[in-house]
């Protein structure tokens, strides 16, 4: 198989260290190998806020050949929320319909009366918050308007499943490190600088070697994967190994077209 991406996205103030990307290779029967891990900051013409580190993410999304890219925010909306007819027009309008993140909140909290609907993947996977809800909606406004946007526009990647695949461009999958460790039964407390965080960290590393979905990584990768206090690193790995094992051959049904996809099972 060709490279697997896993990123763990952010819109926070400072989106360029909190945003994670994990790069590597399937090996021996579907075991992910970790060859690089960074934050986005260190991405070309990054830097530290939203502005600058999601357009060198775009950038760099952009020139990965074939790899699958698994990326931890909301691709979409739930169906009677999209007010389009195909998932790539809601895309392509979506700046248009939502100038910023405040205004994407406003109008849907508006339109549904305060309401906070899923998508019917959501509902599936188990995902923590709908789109536009208090904790996600600035993740999901940049997602689309930073990544999904100017990247489907120039038809420089294919998002799976709403769209048919094309030769030699990326495929970017929705994924989610909190659904693929519920569904694995493996989601202690992991995020934080407290000793039983960190071992809850070593802990969820030492069991995806055990059951071989991840490859031991060298000594320098699991201290950043330990240390890294936040979670993010070891979620950008989590979602690579879901984007690597997922099946893209499933026929999308009418809601996955329209709204997307969390691929979450190992």
């Amino acid at each position: 198989m060709s490279r697997t991406l896993g990123i763990d996205f952010s819109a926070a103030r400072d989106a360029g260290r909190k945003i994670w990307i994990a790069e590597g290779r399937s090996v021996g029967s579907g075991t992910f190998n970790l060859e690089h891990l960074f934050p986005a900051v260190e991405l070309p013409a990054s830097g530290n806020s939203p502005q600058a580190a999601i357009p060198a993410l775009a950038r760099y999304i952009s020139e990965q050949g074939s790899a699958r890219i698994g990326c931890d925010f909301p691709f979409g909306l739930p169906r009677p929320l999209v007010n389009a007819s195909t998932w790539t027009d809601f895309v392509i309008q979506y700046p248009d319909r939502f100038a910023n993140a405040d205004a994407f909140r406003h109008q849907l909290r508006h339109h549904t009366q305060k309401r906070e609907f899923k998508r019917q993947t959501d509902l599936i996977a188990r995902t923590p918050f709908n789109s536009y809800n208090l904790r996600l909606y600035r993740q999901t406004w940049w997602g689309i308007a930073g990544v999904l946007r100017p990247l489907v526009q120039e038809a420089a990647i294919v998002v799976r499943p709403q769209q048919r695949d094309r030769a030699g461009r990326p495929q970017l999958l929705e994924v989610c490190a909190a659904c693929t460790l519920k569904s694995i039964d493996l989601y202690p407390p992991y995020k934080g600088r407290k000793p039983e965080l960190s071992r809850a960290r070593r802990r969820i590393l030492d069991e995806l070697i055990a059951r071989r979905h991840l490859s031991p990584p060298g000594k320098a990768l699991r201290r950043l994967l330990v240390e890294n206090t936040g979670g993010d690193a070891l979620d950008a790995v989590i979602g690579a190994i879901a984007a690597m094992k997922a099946d893209l051959n499933a026929t999308p049904d009418e809601y996955q077209r329209l709204e997307g996809r969390v691929y979450f099972e190992l």
